[in-house]
Order: structure tokens, then C-alpha cells, then sequence
């Protein structure tokens, strides 16, 4: 990782005169997301009450991965953020990424389900699903998202959301939540516009800031992207699943897994949790 992230400020550092890499590089490295927002602007305060922060172990929270709640006891997030689910920890609440205070609910995951038709890279089928051990207790600072329609397509204004780095060739993450508006870019689109090899599945909806150096990876893995809605809960749409890299200087469209193609996979297996548990 030491060697990549090198390797990575060098070669943006020789780039940055001419303002973007070349083609030819940001082409060859398509990558799961950095895990931070590139170029986002900071949050309104508990802006997004439903985004968790992920840690690969309870017991020591060291930031990973975002995650959604989506009701009082389930967490999604992208399969990539997966490992071992039982023993890892969730905190919901957070505008500071390491401020954990009263506002602040602290949960162990207790069963978590990687979707079967994950191949473990990057590609389609980057979902997952993390139960938690006691239920969260909702309030302004902690709400869920709702979900959208089986199969649902969404067009138009998003927002994305994580804990962020201020520019891709900084690789120390910002303290406070970071937010960017996007804009969907639909399927034939996308595909238009990311190089001919590129993974993507008509499973993912993909988004663009229309602005260089905010387009590619742009957020934590497994974090939020929704539609917002005036006197209404957020809408989650996607899931940050993957990029090319360096992040926001490829200048591509994020992808992400596109929620309204797993609604019926997400409640088989809430409805299997129930009955072996």
C-alpha cells in the first residue's frame, strides 16, 4: 500500500503542471473507491442521519468503509468493505469523523451477508448486508434512508457522501463529513464514457460531478448516494462501489451499486435472518 500510494504522489506530482493525467494512465487503473471524497465541500451538521461509519473491529474503531442504515437494525454497504461481518463496528451519528459524543450511537454487527454472486473484485455485485446487535434509536441526528423501488431508474440531481480528503494527491482524510452534488449519467451512457474494458454492470447506476477533478471514486466505499427529498427522507440510490484512480483526476464517472436492483435480494436475506434467528 506504502509503495502504491508513493507511486501514486509521483506520478501526480509530475502531472500537475498539465493540470490532469494522461488518458493513457487514468485508463489502465480502474480501482474500488479511495474511501474519501475528492474535492467535496464540508456537510451541514448531521446532514446525512442515516451514514455510518464502518470498522473492521468493535473494539477499536479505526474508520474502513460508509454504510447506509436503512431501518433500526440493518446497515448496507458494498461487499468490497467485507472481510469477517460478526465483530465489526458501526457508529451512526458522526459529523467529526473521530468526535464520538452523546449524539453519537456506537453498534457491534452481529451477522452480515456478502452477496453470493460477488467475485471479490471489481465488478458487479458489490452489496452487502450488517445487522446490528441492538437496534438504533432514531432522532435528528440518527434516521435511516429509505429504499427505492425493485428495478426503479432514477435520473437527474444526487448527493454523495463520506469522509474526505481535500485533494486525490493527499492522502490524509479530512475530519468533517464532505458532501458532493452529482449528476446521474445513465447506463449507455456511462458506458460511453468509461473505456471499453471497464466492469460495468446495467446492476450499477454511475454519477458525474461535471466538474474535473470531482468525477471518478468520488467517496467512501460503501457510503451513500441519495436523492434527496424536501420534507422527506433521503432515497438511497447507490452504493460507492468503484472508480479509476487516481481518484478525480481520471475524470470519469463514479460507479456505484445501483440499490433498486437488490431490493429483493436485501429482503431475502433480512427475511433468512429472521428465521434462523
Amino acid at each position: 500500500m506504502k509503495v502504491l500510494a508513493v507511486t501514486l504522489f509521483a506520478l501526480l506530482a509530475a502531472s500537475a503542471h498539465a493540470g490532469k493525467l494522461t488518458d493513457t494512465l487514468a485508463k489502465v487503473i480502474p480501482s474500488f473507491a479511495t474511501g474519501f471524497v475528492i474535492n467535496g465541500t464540508e456537510a451541514d451538521p448531521h446532514a446525512a442521519p442515516y451514514i455510518v461509519s464502518l470498522a473492521s473491529n468493535f473494539n477499536s474503531h479505526s474508520h474502513s468503509c460508509g454504510g447506509t442504515i436503512i431501518n433500526k437494525e440493518w446497515i448496507v454497504t458494498a461487499a468490497h468493505c467485507i472481510s469477517q461481518p460478526v465483530g465489526m463496528g458501526a457508529i451512526a451519528g458522526l459529523h467529526q469523523r473521530a468526535e464520538v459524543d452523546e449524539r453519537t450511537q456506537r453498534r457491534r454487527i452481529d451477522f452480515g451477508r456478502v452477496h453470493e454472486q460477488y467475485t471479490g473484485g471489481v465488478g458487479p455485485f458489490d452489496i452487502a448486508l450488517l445487522h446490528v446487535s441492538e437496534p438504533f434509536e432514531f432522532n435528528e441526528w440518527v434516521s435511516p434512508a429509505t429504499l427505492p423501488g425493485v428495478e426503479e431508474i432514477h435520473e437527474g440531481e444526487t448527493h454523495l457522501y463520506g469522509w474526505g480528503q481535500p485533494k486525490s494527491y493527499v492522502f490524509t482524510p479530512a475530519k468533517t463529513l464532505q458532501t458532493i452534488t452529482t449528476e446521474i449519467v445513465n447506463y449507455d451512457k456511462c458506458k460511453e464514457a468509461l473505456p471499453a474494458d471497464a466492469p460495468l454492470a446495467e446492476s450499477n447506476v454511475c454519477s458525474d460531478s461535471l466538474q474535473q477533478s470531482k468525477s471518478a471514486c468520488n467517496g467512501d466505499s460503501g457510503g451513500p448516494l441519495v436523492v434527496e427529498h424536501e420534507d422527506a427522507p433521503s432515497e438511497l440510490i447507490g452504493v460507492v462501489s468503484w472508480g479509476y484512480i487516481p481518484c478525480g483526476l481520471a475524470n470519469y464517472p463514479s460507479v456505484y451499486t445501483r440499490v433498486s436492483s437488490y431490493i429483493e435480494w436485501i429482503a431475502k436475506i433480512q427475511s433468512a435472518y429472521y428465521i434462523l434467528f
